[in-house]
């Protein structure tokens, strides 16, 4: 690998390229491989000191490398804050599991850099068909919602879960991080609020990591919980147990006409069977529910003995399987996010069925929320802000554990009336557009938002959106008459504070605002004494998104929430609305974008 330390014992794996992108849209890039390397960017070296090898300054350790750890690893790069993203695994399993992204998650993946990678090898059209007793009750076109101008992600895209997971890690090399597999967290301790980690190296020698922070994305079996001892309360259905796989089935091909097909067979005693299309690996996904008394191994043999009982198609051999898995129905979380500088985020905080796609979305989210937090509070923020964190992204795991759990129990239910009102009503009415397009938005998480939150400041100044409501999208044209969308003022790491009308400027000194924020006035006809940027709103559309009255202010956080609504504020007023006090010491120096915290990274003798 380009730039790499010949002296480096990193243990280098081979993993199955990404499949060449299709062009599936107007947002199409290329993923560089190798995505499977195992350093990006910068090395960090294990040696002890006395080998030659140099120390290594640490802000934020995270460990495990699955879709919430590189999510936040990514967002956390792209702020200048030096990152050590560790994972056990030798390599990224090429693995479906979470197969859908959400559209508020397109939305975070494209203010991340990927959504264009996303899109190239992803396909949001699907061809669901939906069985009961073995025949059709219901065909389903899904994906066929318009992009509008406040949500240009209307509608769910289905990708492998391997297939995000490459593509975060591409974007994380592009930006010159480090990640590091084969490495095994064994242990941490908290001392003066910094976090002392030892993890073992791929060739079994140990090193020990000082941070400023550690962040466990590392699963439902977390360790890094578990050294905390917090409570992963809940229940797990030991009645429910379902077996995984990712084949292929002769004669099917998962996607036709530029749509994914999916099939569903809901059986009379409550069984069920899924295969859902993988674009662009020639897979499909299958999933089925096994008897609470069959004792059934994750075999390919297994998955075709279900299948021939219950889709009828006795004539298809499942092929190729290249993975298989089984697991039992868990519905828990934690009750705290965070513990001094150590938190949670993912799976490692909360689990909960499949069914309705909000696992791997949920997570993606908790790393979008923390990752402008931790960057805040490494540039000199007070750490309570970290305490708003659980306090907005529990309630929303609360609900996605809910809502999963009731979809669940609606399809899989034994009772006979129960199913005879699905099977017979609620399935086939799925094919009507108005209800599939209303389910379809319960699961987006696009009404995710934070009003009750402690970051929600300020009361309602009139219009749509309020503190703590995700900002909307809207279409906008700048001062040559150029098209563009306010998603494009709100990409990157910085706030923004939307104006609209000059009286809203009336007594802003835009000179005094601190560096990462950046002053937008809405106007038409666009004045010209401003003397920040100014943009016109594009076919009435943030009038109609937002309804905010002339005058008013909308201050947006990093992450595109409203942190406060204001109307004709001073400068002051919004400074003070970014946070406490970041001044730093007389002998610190902060760096760019990033922290001021400097631990070191030794090797401990064995």
């Amino acid at each position: 690998m380009t730039g790499r330390d010949p002296r480096s014992r990193t243990q280098e794996t081979e993993a199955p390229p990404l499949p060449a992108a299709t062009p599936r849209g107007p947002h199409v890039t290329s993923i560089h491989p190798p995505y499977y390397a195992v350093w990006y960017g910068r090395l960090m070296s294990l040696d002890s000191p006395s080998a030659g090898r140099p120390e290594t300054d640490v802000d934020v350790m995270i460990v495990g490398a699955g879709p919430t750890g590189l999510a936040l690893a990514v967002d956390l790069v792209r702020r200048g804050v030096e990152v050590a993203l560790i994972e056990e695994a030798p390599a990224l399993p090429r693995e479906s599991r979470g197969k859908g992204l959400q559209p508020r998650t397109m939305e975070v993946l494209e203010d991340l850099g990927v959504v264009d990678a996303i899109l190239a090898h992803g396909e949001a059209r699907q061809d669901i068909s939906l069985y009961c007793d073995g025949r059709r009750v219901a065909r389903l076109p899904a994906g066929l919602a318009r992009s509008r101008s406040d949500l240009p992600y209307p509608n769910i895209v289905m990708i492998p879960q391997w297939c995000t997971t490459a593509v975060l890690a591409d974007r994380l090399r592009e930006l010159g991080a480090v990640v590091r597999f084969g490495t095994r967290l064994e242990s941490f301790t908290v001392d003066n609020q910094a976090v002392r980690a030892v993890s073992t190296s791929p060739d079994g020698g140990r090193v020990e990591v000082t941070a400023r922070f550690l962040v466990g994305c590392d699963g439902g079996h977390s360790l890094v919980r578990r050294i905390l001892g917090l409570e992963f309360a809940g229940t797990s259905d030991e009645a429910r147990c379902y077996l995984l796989g990712d084949v292929t089935v002769p004669g099917w091909e998962p996607e036709v006409g530029g749509a994914v097909r999916s099939h569903a067979w809901f059986g009379v005693d409550g069984s069920f069977l899924g295969l859902a299309g993988l674009p662009g690996a020639a897979q499909w996904q299958i999933g089925a529910s096994v008897p609470v008394d069959d004792a059934v191994e994750p075999t390919l043999g297994s998955l075709q003995r279900l299948w021939d009982e219950r889709t009828g198609h006795h004539e298809v051999r499942l092929a190729a399987a290249t993975w298989l898995s089984n697991f039992r129905v868990n519905v828990r979380m934690v009750d705290t996010y965070r513990r001094g500088p150590v938190l949670l985020a993912g799976d490692a905080a909360h689990v909960h069925p499949p069914t309705g796609g909000q696992g791997m979305n949920t997570g993606i989210q908790d790393a979008y929320n923390l990752g402008w937090k931790l960057a805040a509070c490494l540039d000199g923020h007070d750490d309570a802000l970290l305490d708003s964190y659980q306090a907005e992204r529990l309630p929303v795991a609360r609900r996605a554990l809910k809502q999963s759990t009731d979809i669940l129990d609606v399809v899989t239910n034994r009772n006979p009336l129960v199913r005879f009102a699905v099977h017979r009503l609620l399935l086939p009415m799925l094919s009507r557009p108005a209800l599939n397009r209303l389910l379809t938005a319960r699961v987006s998480q696009i009404d995710i938002g934070y009003r009750d939150g402690p970051l929600a400041e300020g009361r309602s100044v009139g219009g749509r959106v309020r503190a703590g409501d995700r900002a909307p999208d809207a279409h906008l044209v700048d001062a040559t008459g150029r098209p563009l969308r306010l998603f494009d003022l709100l990409r990157g790491p910085h706030w923004t504070l939307l104006l609209v009308g000059e009286a809203a400027a009336q007594h802003l000194d835009v000179e005094v605002l601190p560096d990462d924020v950046h002053a937008v006035m809405i106007a038409d006809p666009q004045p010209t004494s401003f003397p920040g940027r100014v943009v016109g709103d594009r076919g009435r559309s943030f009038r109609r998104s937002y309804r905010a009255r002339p005058g008013t202010a909308v201050l947006i956080r990093p992450d595109g929430y409203v942190r406060r609504c204001m109307t004709a504020p001073r400068a002051d007023a919004v400074t003070a609305s970014l946070g406490v006090d970041r001044a730093a010491g007389p002998d610190e120096t902060r760096r760019p974008g990033g922290g001021r915290f400097r631990h070191t990274m030794r090797g401990v003798p064995r």
